[in-house]
């Protein structure tokens, strides 16, 4: 990913989905990105294939779905009065809710979800379909918990053990603070399980900072895990966005594991991106 040109707002219309709408306007913005602003409705039959005349049966569907299309286009009226492409997207869900499923359809760079305080809910059900998102989707995932109170995204944390095949993932959150032009700060965070020498840690993070593009700064916290390492850290760095590398790996011993970067958002307030691996 050289860049962004594609976003993928997910939103129920609540208020977080306004915090995430803030991100993805202003990044679109920034990025000169077309965005698709997709809305997931469950309906009791398969509403694409009903017959037209059929739809009076379910006047309490027709009137949600009727509703939805409205503020769908209302929030792409908001993103066109600022220079922004948007296209509205309303999918009808059968049953169980699939949003992992759509979004592996639409072709974007990256993906903007809000979600609710600690208990990781929210209106799009973002418990159980972030965790669906982070551990099946392939694009970057941003997720939103507290109103941004307009973005600034001066400094952002890549959190890592920076082994080889992360760098891939390292060139996205480079591409992410440069559209910001923000300072991009290395972490690794020494545990007793995830043990270097300092030789070696300073030989990995010197080979990461070398080849980035924007101000590079590099990290090292011990910690008896991550997540209170990542804690640390933030409370002694003011950090506008917090980036890690998700995979369906166990553990931390390569890359943060789906569970852990749910915790994470569960606990931290500040913006976290995902970038599976």
């Amino acid at each position: 990913m050289k860049t962004i040109s594609k976003i993928t707002l997910l939103t129920d219309f609540s208020e977080v989905s306004g915090y995430a709408t803030t991100y993805a306007l202003q990044i679109a913005k920034l990025a000169n990105a077309k965005v698709q602003i997709m809305h997931v409705i469950n309906t009791p039959v398969d509403w694409v294939k009903i017959p037209l005349e059929n739809e009076k049966l379910y006047p309490e569907t027709k009137a949600e779905i009727g509703m939805a299309k409205f503020k769908l286009g209302e929030l792409a009226k908001e993103f066109g009065n600022q220079g922004v492409v948007a296209k509205p997207s309303l999918v009808y869900n059968l049953g169980v809710e699939d949003i992992a499923g759509h979004i592996k359809t639409s072709d974007t760079d990256l993906i903007i979800m809000g979600a609710h305080g600690q208990k990781g809910t929210s209106a799009l059900n973002i418990g159980s379909n972030t965790n669906k998102v982070l551990r099946n989707v392939a694009a970057p995932t941003l997720v939103v918990k507290t109103d941004p109170k307009g973005v600034q995204v001066k400094n952002m944390v890549f959190a890592s053990t920076f082994e080889e095949d992360q760098k891939p993932a390292f060139k996205k959150a480079e591409v992410f603070a440069k559209i910001f032009g923000a300072d991009l700060h290395l972490l690794n965070i020494i545990t007793p399980f995830n043990f270097y020498e300092t030789s070696e840690i300073d030989k990995r993070l010197h080979h990461f900072c070398k080849e980035c593009e924007t101000t590079c700064k590099s990290h090292v916290y011990i910690a008896k895990n991550e997540v209170r390492g990542i804690h640390y850290f933030l409370e002694n760095n003011k950090m506008d966005i917090l980036s890690i590398v998700t995979s369906g790996k166990s553990g931390f011993v390569q890359i943060f594991s789906p569970s852990l970067t749910e915790s994470l958002i569960k606990q931290l307030d500040i913006p976290i991106l995902s970038i599976h691996k």
